[in-house]
């Protein structure tokens, strides 16, 4: 018994026999090896037509404030693009990440880093620790 009739329990399929002057098995598998080709790239073609529909093209101009959704501590300045969707930013001294992002990774931000809202600083607040709540 072979390993294939223990795992499917038939005899293998046999070689189509090819008679020597005879090409029309050639011929009929290059048919359906070219129905095959088209009907894939017909699909490969839907398949980015409806992609490109809910694809936006983005771009930053140098000088752009952008911020990275990631990391939500600092807007930063672009300083030059890297190829077709690269940017390299301009990042604090203490930023131990390398300054190469895509495009994807950037989200454009409205007015300058002076115009940016800061957080508010709230006075008179009571603080609540232990010790104050031991003595209420």
């Amino acid at each position: 018994m072979t390993p294939f009739q223990a795992l499917y329990g038939r005899e293998p399929p046999t070689m189509a026999c090819y008679v020597l002057g005879s090409n029309s098995n050639v011929l009929v598998e290059h048919e359906v090896i070219d129905l095959f080709k088209h009907n894939l790239s017909k699909a490969h073609q839907r398949m980015k037509e409806y992609a490109d529909k809910k694809r936006r093209r983005l771009e930053f101009s140098m000088g752009d404030w952008v911020s990275r959704p990631q990391f939500t501590l600092h807007e930063t300045c672009l300083l030059k693009r890297i190829g077709e969707v690269a940017y390299k930013l301009e990042l604090p001294d203490e930023a131990r990440i390398h300054p190469v992002f895509h495009v994807l990774m950037l989200k454009y931000c409205i007015g300058t880093p002076d115009t940016q809202v800061t957080p508010l600083q709230l006075k008179d607040v009571e603080t609540v620790t232990p010790s104050n709540l031991a003595d209420k």
